[in-house]
């Protein structure tokens, strides 16, 4: 491993190194140890959130990994011994070509998660034919396809497939201009709890110049409570109803931009046909959204001076996830807001760009897992969806998958049906895990390696023009490694580690490649460069800036925003953004919601954990020691429960012990519980709250295969056990 000259700063320009975000701090050390943060003025990411500034708690915890271990108990007893890292190498390499001389190779996957989202590590390691992505294309080499991670339940319906089937682009190449917006909607985001926690303050600069703010949620998030913005309430999962019924209105009032959607959208007669169905009135039914308030929302969308709209995940994970996300874009279209001054732009194509090493799937190799399932997921991630990979583990379909490396993830806590995950991953014939910590899906691994934390590493962040070196701030703890280290020397041990560089520094070069900035000068310049940035122009569809062939258009199969798509048309799939109903829902299953009468919803952020991360952290536990669920008053009052009860929410697959959270912060008749429990670390209130023992493992999106964690049923009861401090 590469070392540096032994680091004598007592201060460090860098970036956090907590998550992947890369928020500019400078790191601050008394005789060697980090001791706090502080935010780098005028970076793109000038904020500090609140698991950024318990660094030093992260970092030191007792609890970190440190060094290889070897499994000595029986899976799941977590008994390990310490083992060098050259032994722990030939294990794995030994394991995985076993499985392939048995099964083949295609026998052996990885799954990476948002612990791996290091910005170096994805550019490095991603599948060749893909425009962003957080697998790892370690194995492709060797000979199998099967790499997957936590962009088979995130992002990708958001980020990926509903923007293609929509204007052929994905959102990494848009960009919401909120800066000339009148009107900002934030619909399934909440900018209070994201990492970064950078456009918080932004809109609070836009909302005191006048900008209006709204956010459209069950909850009255974080995000609307500090900034004291409007709020509207809708029933989890109906989100894609709401934004129909919106397009209804902009139809019924002539209040669409004509000009725009006579040329330039496909399918508008079928869309203006569709929509007819979902009045106002029709649409208070379903989403709990007064009739009133749809078509004054509908009216200001029409009238406003630029409308951008804010949104990421949380509208991927209903019946109908991707198409919910096409309705919203459509709106979005249809009122003119598209590549125009306050609404949606398209980033311009010639702009500031770093060189990404990409991996080509193994030639004449078997098909994933999951594509024949999942063909839109496959083709926009070229890579297995975990989804499937439990039915592979333990039936063999389509073919055996015997090995796995668990690398930044937790399967066992972020997938519904946490059992099946435990007997999947002990039915394997080698589990390795790589994290830095201690995780559910570790107590059942052969082998655990240590990963540094993202201050003990080399690399370097991307903020659109704005490339930073990311600094090594102190020297790995114990015998951790740097994750692309890790998977450098994997692929070195597995004959072919020619295809990655093996040092950091040698990383960076390679991102540089082409760039115009050299190593030496981005090392000059620890607060990082900024490239610069080309003249922004708008309506670019009209100019044929868009298009590969360079007329006008979009990069779609019409050359048109497609209402309806003929992509998703082409595989089978509905090619309007049609609203699907919950199945499991009070509409549409009245005789399950009579016993689980509440909507239950998961997934909500907050700013004391990161997923199923720093439970253990005492400076962050203490400020939320248990699991919550959040419940409206009056629900609350018929089930006798009081804020801080004890209680159980159950569902039709059982049920967990959380806390009540009594407010009138949430709309009447649903519920958010907290997700991240289930881990081995942290207070037992939290290591028994396994959120997604409740969700429904065979309960998809049909075109992403995203998991239904926001539209299921559920009953919250009062339990006897001392009330907690909420």
């Amino acid at each position: 491993m590469e070392k540096l000259l032994p680091l004598v700063q007592n201060q460090v320009v860098s970036l956090c190194g907590v998550c992947s975000a890369g928020c500019g701090a400078e790191v601050h050390l008394e005789e060697g140890r980090i001791t706090r943060l502080t935010p780098i003025q005028n970076h793109p990411y000038s904020v500090l959130c609140t698991r950024g500034l318990k660094a030093p708690e992260i970092v030191y915890s007792p609890d970190r990994l440190l060094y290889p271990q070897r499994r000595v108990g029986a899976r799941g007893e977590g008994r390990f011994e310490r083992i060098s890292w050259d032994e722990a190498y030939t294990t794995i390499v030994d394991g995985l070509r076993r499985i392939a001389a048995h099964s083949g190779p295609e026998a052996a996957g990885i799954y990476t998660g948002r612990g791996n989202f290091e910005y170096g590590l994805n550019e490095m390691f991603a599948p060749a034919g893909t425009a962003e992505s957080s697998a790892n294309a370690v194995l492709f080499p060797f000979g199998s396809p099967n790499t997957s991670g936590v962009g088979a339940l995130c992002y990708v319906s958001y980020g990926m497939i509903a923007p293609r089937a929509c204007f052929g682009a994905y959102m990494l190449d848009m960009e919401e201009d909120i800066d000339q917006a009148s009107l900002i909607l934030v619909w399934g985001e909440n900018p209070a709890t994201d990492s970064s926690p950078a456009l918080l303050p932004k809109l609070r600069q836009l909302q005191q110049r006048g900008t209006r703010l709204l956010v459209i949620d069950h909850r009255r998030s974080e995000t609307v409570q500090a900034l004291r913005c409007e709020w509207l309430g809708i029933r989890p999962g109906t989100d894609g109803a709401l934004a129909l019924g919106l397009i209804h209105v902009l139809f019924e009032e002539e209040r669409y931009d004509h000009e725009f959607a006579g040329r330039w959208i496909h399918g508008l007669a079928e869309l203006r046909a569709y929509a007819q169905a979902f009045s106002p009135e029709r649409v208070e039914t379903i989403t709990w959204v007064p009739a009133e308030r749809v078509r004054e929302l509908a009216r200001a969308i029409a009238d406003a001076q630029g409308c951008s709209i804010l949104t990421y995940t949380g509208l991927e994970y209903s019946d109908s996830g991707v198409q919910a996300l096409r309705a919203l874009n459509t709106l979005q279209a249809l009122a003119g807001h598209l590549d125009t001054p306050g609404g949606k732009l398209f980033k311009e194509p010639d702009r500031f760009r770093l060189h990404r090493n990409l991996t080509p799937p193994p030639a004449n190799a078997r098909r994933p897992i999951g594509a024949e399932e999942y063909p839109i997921y496959y083709e926009v991630r070229k890579e297995a969806h975990a989804a499937l990979f439990p039915r592979a583990i333990l039936e063999g379909i389509p073919y055996p998958l015997r090995g796995l490396i668990v690398s930044g993830a937790s399967l066992i806590t972020a997938w519904p049906d946490p059992d099946l995950w435990r007997r999947a991953l002990s039915a394997l014939d080698l589990l390795v895990v790589v994290n830095r910590f201690l995780t559910a899906d570790a107590l059942y691994a052969d082998i655990v390696l240590p990963a540094t934390t993202l201050f003990e590493i080399e690399s370097y962040g991307l903020y659109g023009s704005h490339v930073q070196h990311r600094s090594r701030v102190i020297e790995p703890l114990g015998e951790a490694r740097n994750d692309f280290l890790i998977f450098a020397e994997l692929a070195d041990r597995l004959g072919y580690g020619q295809l990655w560089p093996q040092t950091e520094r040698a990383m960076i070069e390679l991102a540089l490649q082409g760039s115009g900035i050299s190593l030496a000068e981005l090392l000059a310049r620890p607060e990082g460069i900024t490239a610069p940035t080309p003249a922004r122009r708008y309506r670019k569809y009209a100019s044929g800036a868009l298009r590969a062939d360079g007329q006008p258009g979009f990069e779609t199969p019409t050359g048109k925003f497609e209402a309806t798509s003929e992509w998703l048309r082409s595989y089978g799939y509905e090619p309007l953004p049609v609203y699907t109903e919950p199945a499991e829902g009070p509409i549409a299953s009245p005789e399950i919601a009579a016993r689980y009468p509440l909507v239950f919803n998961s997934g909500a952020r907050t700013n004391f954990d990161f997923r199923s991360q720093h439970h253990n952290i005492p400076g962050l536990a203490r400020k939320q020691p248990v699991p919550l669920v959040h419940l409206h008053a009056e629900d609350a009052a018929a089930r006798g429960i009081q804020h801080g009860d004890a209680v159980w929410v159950s569902s039709l697959r059982g049920r967990i012990p959380l806390y009540a959270f009594v407010s009138t912060n949430i709309v009447r008749g649903a519920v958010e519980v907290n997700m991240g429990g289930g881990g081995p670390l942290g207070p037992p209130a939290w290591q028994q709250a396994n959120a997604n023992a409740l969700t429904d493992f065979e309960h998809r999106d049909p075109i992403s295969g995203f998991p239904v964690f926001k539209a299921l049923l559920c009953e919250v009861e009062p339990r006897t056990a001392q009330a907690e401090p909420c």
